[in-house]
């Protein structure tokens, strides 16, 4: 029978995995007793994942208290799962002072599921304040969710060019404020800026401004983007709006160029179209 992989971590594992439990976390010790800061993190880590909670609790301990640059997310992550709230957010409450990435963010997660709306809230303002300005983001669905409207709006702008943040719940809000020329400016510069995935949207804004002609040039860009799937919203567009002579131009085009995939997309499209019409006078404008 073969006793294992010689090195220690490997072994450590190995023990693990054969069920000998008591020696794989014994040379976990061994090992993290040295003092070495990433060794005391992978032992919290192992115990964690064997099962061994409470004594991974006294591991992240231990290296938070040495000063090792364990996370103390993690440990917070540990005792929200063992239901200790106020210890998680305390660790996480050090994790923000650590300025450890996004901790701010788990921290008014917790603060919000222990129905410390305020104190979250606080924690977002914080956080911006501190230069973390996608915390913005977080606040304006925070402020959203609680109809706090304006408020979220100007969160949501505070966050806007901040690296990693959607655009497009912005541009949502706005809309649903009924401030269509500003959610078509924050769609219109993010594809401007490379978001190329928001024309759909831009072009829905477009659309529901009476701004067809637009609309249909933000499709069509798409399509010259080599979007094909953006053929059914040109086809849609075209038959909704009763622009029955470029919808047949348009197919036959496709039809000789022998490009059939986009062909079923822009009838697929124009199907959707015409079942919006269906029952009102054709009048070319907006249901």
């Amino acid at each position: 029978m073969s006793d294992g992989p010689r090195d220690p971590y490997d072994r450590a594992d190995w023990l693990a995995d054969s069920g000998r439990m008591d020696e794989a976390v014994a040379l976990r010790r061994e090992l993290a007793d040295d003092g070495d800061g990433e060794d005391q993190e992978s032992l919290a880590e192992c115990l964690a994942r064997w099962g061994r909670v409470d004594e991974a609790h006294d591991a992240w301990r231990t290296a938070v208290t040495a000063g090792h640059p364990a996370p103390h997310c993690v440990l917070a992550g540990l005792y929200d799962a063992a239901g200790r709230t106020d210890d998680a957010i305390a660790a996480c409450t050090s994790a923000v002072a650590a300025d450890e990435p996004r901790a701010w963010s788990r921290l008014a997660d917790l603060l919000k599921d222990a129905d410390r709306a305020d104190d979250a809230e606080a924690v977002y303002r914080t956080a911006i304040a501190a230069g973390h300005t996608a915390a913005g983001s977080d606040l304006g669905r925070f402020l959203s969710g609680r109809g706090r409207h304006e408020e979220a709006v100007a969160a949501y702008r505070i966050a806007i060019d901040a690296e990693g943040v959607a655009p497009w719940p912005l541009g949502e809000l706005l809309e649903k404020l009924g401030r269509a020329d500003e959610a078509i400016e924050v769609y219109a510069r993010a594809v401007a800026g490379g978001l190329g995935h928001l024309r759909p949207r831009l072009a829905r804004a477009l659309e529901r401004s009476g701004r067809i002609d637009e609309a249909l040039a933000v499709i069509r860009d798409a399509i010259a983007n080599r979007d094909p799937e953006a053929y059914q919203g040109l086809g849609y567009l075209l038959a909704k709006h009763d622009r029955d002579d470029e919808l047949t131009a348009e197919a036959t085009r496709l039809r000789d160029d022998g490009d059939l995939g986009a062909l079923m997309f822009l009838m697929t499209g124009a199907g959707n179209g015409d079942r919006v019409t269906e029952g009102r006078p054709s009048t070319g404008s907006p249901p």
